[in-house]
């Protein structure tokens, strides 16, 4: 049983956990730790068990879109083991882990929990709500096994100069249509194999009526559904660097307009550097991906293309 928080604790938690909820977006990793730890300092003595794995999911999060996956699923699995598997964090924390797993390219050991989550009905009652998370819920298991395909190539050099040529020629000749299914033209086989395994296995998991409702794994593997996977699949890894207030392009776009960050190359720069810092591996696909950006304007990008953590699916 839970006990009562003084009013000194309360106040400092009112500090602390927005204060997380910062770091998490600033991408401030070694900050959210210490937080973190001032967090479970309070909360552990005290048995608020669901206060605190919500804090260290959002951690976890975080530690996998920075791929320190090994850090976050030792966290995972300590915090699954002090949570009633009857409640919302629970699914979270589960979904997590399928996701640690496929970033971590173990999709057999991901298809136990992604397995859990699709077939618990006791967590979320209603059936529109449900079927929301579960389509929310396997799009990012899509996403995360695409992007763990393409990722990990530490020896695969992206050369800007020729990333921003081919930008230019896609900007000038390409659809949005055309250029998503041109993403999926070049994407590794390997990548709509993972694709195709994911969600065929995530749909089984399904009713009948839900997976009616949902693209076939023939569908999702079609040039652009792939491409549209892809793109979605890396905006948490380019959001912080384009979409932060604080940034020199976000700056540049707001104060002096588009021309001034084509000319600064600040996109190209900025995607070229983020995507090289976790190893992808196609240039062309590089390519597409700035001439969308660049296309979209980065108001609308920061807009549309904000990334939903699976705290905020688990949520709605």
């Amino acid at each position: 049983m839970n006990l009562p928080l003084t009013d000194l604790q309360k106040n400092k938690l009112k500090v602390l956990e927005p204060r997380l909820n910062r770091a998490i977006n600033e991408q401030n990793y070694k900050f959210a730790k210490e937080i973190v730890v001032d967090i479970q300092s309070i909360l552990r003595p005290t048995k608020h068990f669901v206060r605190l794995v919500q804090s260290k999911n959002k951690l976890c999060e975080l530690a996998i879109e920075l791929n320190d996956t090994k850090y976050a699923l030792s966290l995972l699995n300590s915090n699954i083991l002090v949570i009633n598997k009857n409640t919302r964090i629970y699914l979270e924390t589960v979904s997590l882990l399928a996701i640690c797993h496929l970033r971590m390219k173990d999709v057999e050991a991901a298809k136990k929990y992604i397995k859990e989550v699709l077939v618990n009905h006791t967590v979320i009652k209603t059936d529109r709500t449900r079927e929301i998370f579960h389509y929310e819920i396997i799009n990012r298991f899509n996403e995360e096994v695409a992007l763990a395909t393409l990722t990990g190539y530490e020896s695969f050099y992206l050369d800007q100069d020729d990333i921003e040529k081919e930008a230019i020629r896609i900007i000038q000749n390409l659809t949005e249509d055309e250029i998503f299914s041109q993403i999926g033209k070049n994407s590794p086989q390997s990548t709509k194999d993972l694709i195709y395994i994911v969600h065929d296995y995530s749909t089984k998991q399904l009713t009948f009526t839900e997976r009616l409702a949902l693209p076939s794994p023939d569908q999702k593997v079609k040039d652009k559904e792939v491409g549209l996977t892809i793109f979605e699949s890396v905006k948490r890894v380019l959001y912080n660097s384009l979409c932060n207030p604080d940034s020199e392009i976000y700056k540049a776009w707001f104060s002096n307009g588009l021309q001034l960050v084509l000319d600064k190359k600040y996109i190209v720069s900025s995607v070229v550097s983020c995507l090289s810092g976790i190893g992808f591996g196609v240039s062309m696909i590089a390519a597409s991906i700035v001439a969308l950006i660049t296309k979209f304007g980065i108001e609308v990008y920061c807009v549309q293309q904000k990334p939903i953590y699976v705290s905020e699916i688990r949520n709605k």
